[in-house]
């Protein structure tokens, strides 16, 4: 998604009119690096844009992530500090702080790796919906419902889902992530450093998010980090209902039914297939 340099320069100028643009280069799919001089120093920034599905489904996408991350920024997570929004651009994108760091899919200290993803995934579910006015983001229980709605994922797993969300006793709406995976967590060395990409947030079970994450931990570090990561998680968050969290694995499974258009290789997508099976069989048989 291209968006002209001058453009670029302009936005940076109403942060700081010292900085200087030097260059710019991808980091993903929807972000750049943006590297900045000014009189005394040199730094890096980043530009995030949205996808054209993603800014159909809710056309404030980027206002909404640059508030988000101001709320964040000032509750003390672990985020990129946002710096200008350029709503009046099409698309519409955001200029944040650089956070360092690396994702990280493979540990040493398998112990120490898991509880710091249970207290960064606790965190986030910790911050106050009630002091901060997080209205703007979307609702869990919609998504849910579109999901089901468009035939996302296997049909066993859609009529499973239908069943068991009718009588289900949902807990308190908490921030989710929405897409809380190792790609979108950064390290520097052993230390959790860094938390990105909430475009996805939104209010809901906070299960949702372990559910989700808990099929991409067993793809990247196996059953047993997997388990060890969500007894963790629960033993910081007791007074979450454990009973209900099938339901979130299957949820979880729905929307990583695609898992094969990121498997590295024929060889990893066979690997995952037998993972991700497992992991839909043992959460039906939980039901």
């Amino acid at each position: 998604m291209e968006i002209e340099v001058a453009r670029i320069k302009e936005v940076l100028e109403r942060v700081d009119a010292r900085w200087s643009l030097r260059s710019l280069r991808p980091l993903s799919r929807r972000a750049r690096l943006l590297r900045v001089d000014s009189e005394d120093r040199a730094e890096q920034l980043v530009l995030l844009t949205h996808g054209e599905a993603d800014r159909a489904f809710n056309p404030d996408i980027a206002r909404d992530e640059y508030r988000l991350l101001q709320i964040l920024s000032a509750a003390g997570l672990p985020v990129a500090g946002p710096l200008a929004l350029a709503e009046d651009h099409e698309p519409p994108f955001l200029i944040t702080s650089f956070v360092r760091g690396a994702p990280r899919f493979a540990a040493e200290d398998v112990a120490s790796f898991c509880r710091q993803l249970a207290g960064a995934l606790g965190a986030i579910h910790a911050v106050d919906i009630a002091e901060h006015d997080l209205s703007f983001l979307s609702r869990l229980s919609d998504a849910v419902a579109a999901a089901l709605a468009e035939g996302r994922g296997e049909g066993r797993i859609r009529a499973a889902l239908r069943a068991a969300l009718g009588g289900l006793r949902w807990h308190e709406s908490a921030l989710l992530h929405g897409d809380f995976w190792l790609g979108n967590l950064l390290w520097e060395g052993d230390e959790l450093s860094g938390i990105v990409d909430w475009e996805d947030a939104m209010l809901g079970d906070p299960l949702a998010d372990l559910g989700k994450s808990r099929l991409e931990m067993l793809w990247a570090l196996g059953a047993e980090a997997m388990e060890r990561y969500t007894a963790d998680y629960l033993t910081l968050n007791d007074a979450l209902e454990a009973s209900s969290l099938p339901v979130w694995d299957l949820w979880g499974a729905a929307r990583l039914a695609h898992f094969a258009s990121f498997a590295e290789d024929a060889e990893a997508a066979r690997r995952m297939k037998a993972q991700y099976d497992e992991f839909v069989e043992a959460a039906l048989e939980a039901l």
